[in-house]
């Protein structure tokens, strides 16, 4: 049987400093060369996952951005993405706007690269955000006094991590689009919260059936630690929540593995794949 293992990254794959250890690092790569087939699951961009897994053999495609772009790293290529409306885009960009909120929109063109918008840099997280992604993103992160979808280009996503009573209201207005989808979930590293918004066909479970498909596998292992992993593990064989995820995702578990400052994924993959 040919089984898929797809993990989050922050939080559960990474390290609490954000990084894979030198110990997970040495266990995939090691399976890897033996036919593993390994793959992550995401909500960062192509832009700021790929440099993180550097060292890491990846050897199925990626799901970016919770579904929005299936990515192959080994060919460097894009397999799938999903757009949104332009018509949605200017409606959903209007209920930010209402409430003063400067989100990050991600644009994506036919071959593959990024451009990505804002126009205020509100809270210091969002200082650090800019200050972080441009040193990889350089000028494809943009500050712009109104946000206009480039020439050739397509909204793809659009994302803000501010207070938990501000995003909540503003969700439920994007929830009355019916062609939007949205994530929300606690920042794994900080006190406030994430609002993804992307097309009405994205989610971490659409993404992983395109990478099964793509991979030929007939089984699928799936780990995960927060809210966004949920749509994952319904679409896996068997799911694996790492010791320190939350509750709501324990629960939907088949089994809990260590934490991710434990190397829990890879020690999982380590045993099941020998089995």
């Amino acid at each position: 049987m040919k089984t898929l293992y797809i993990t989050d990254l922050d939080g559960t794959f990474f390290n609490n400093n954000g990084e894979v250890s030198a110990t997970s690092k040495e266990i995939i790569n090691r399976l890897s060369a033996d036919g593993l087939l390994f793959s992550v699951a995401t909500a960062r961009s192509v832009l700021s996952s790929v440099p993180l897994l550097e060292g890491v053999n990846v050897t199925a495609p990626i799901v970016a951005m919770s579904g929005v772009v299936i990515f192959d790293i080994k060919n460097k290529k894009t397999v799938r993405s999903f757009p949104i409306e332009s018509e949605a885009y200017g409606k959903l960009i209007s209920i930010f706007e209402k409430h003063e909120k400067s989100p990050f929109s991600f644009f994506l063109n036919g071959n593959g690269e990024y451009q990505i918008q804002f126009t205020d840099l509100k809270l210091e997280i969002h200082k650090l955000y800019y200050e972080t992604r441009t040193k990889i993103e350089g000028t494809n992160l943009r500050k712009v006094e109104h946000y206009e979808t480039p020439e050739g280009y397509s909204p793809i996503f659009v994302s803000l991590c501010d207070e938990y009573d501000d995003l909540v209201k503003i969700k439920a207005e994007i929830d009355g689009i019916e062609t939007l989808s949205c994530s929300f979930y606690k920042d794994t590293y900080t006190r406030y919260w994430f609002l993804e918004v992307f097309d009405a066909n994205v989610s971490k479970a659409n993404g992983l059936k395109i990478v099964k498909e793509y991979t030929g596998a007939d089984r699928v292992v799936a780990f995960g630690d927060n809210l966004n992993d949920l749509a994952l593990f319904e679409a896996a064989d068997y799911k694996c929540a790492v010791e320190n995820a939350r509750d709501e995702l324990k629960v939907k578990a088949d089994t809990i593995i260590s934490s991710n400052e434990n190397n829990g994924v890879a020690r999982f993959i380590m045993s099941d794949y020998s089995d």
